[in-house]
């Protein structure tokens, strides 16, 4: 939905309405913490040290020719790959979570008005 789809007030029922009055009364912060945000930099946080120690053990493998230290290198690639994985997984669920919450949100008052108008019939 863009923002020329947004229905205007005077569209909206009266239990629409009322929800968006009392969701603008909250005034709810996200708390000290800010689980999501953290969420997020500690995500984007693994990522970067994911593709830095990928880099490193790229360049330590080709930089001898002794095979341990190459086996070296690998074991550092796997832990690189390792990171950038679990980095992204961790962004993207915390990006995702607002997002979800929001729409859980919505879809449990337009069932409730969808339950309301069947039972006004």
């Amino acid at each position: 939905m863009t923002t020329t789809d947004v229905p205007s007030e005077t569209s909206l029922s009266p239990r629409l309405q009322q929800f968006q009055t009392e969701v603008s009364q909250l005034k709810v912060t996200g708390g000290k913490a800010g689980p999501e945000r953290t969420g997020r930099i500690i995500g984007g946080i693994l990522m970067v040290a994911g593709l830095v120690l990928g880099l490193l053990a790229y360049l330590m493998s080709h930089g001898t020719s002794d095979p341990l230290k190459q086996n070296d290198a690998q074991t550092l690639g796997m832990l690189a790959i390792s990171l950038a994985v679990v980095g992204t997984g961790i962004f993207v669920v915390f990006s995702l979570t607002r997002y979800f919450r929001y729409w859980l949100v919505r879809l449990i008052f337009e069932t409730r008005e969808q339950t309301d108008a069947l039972r006004s019939r």
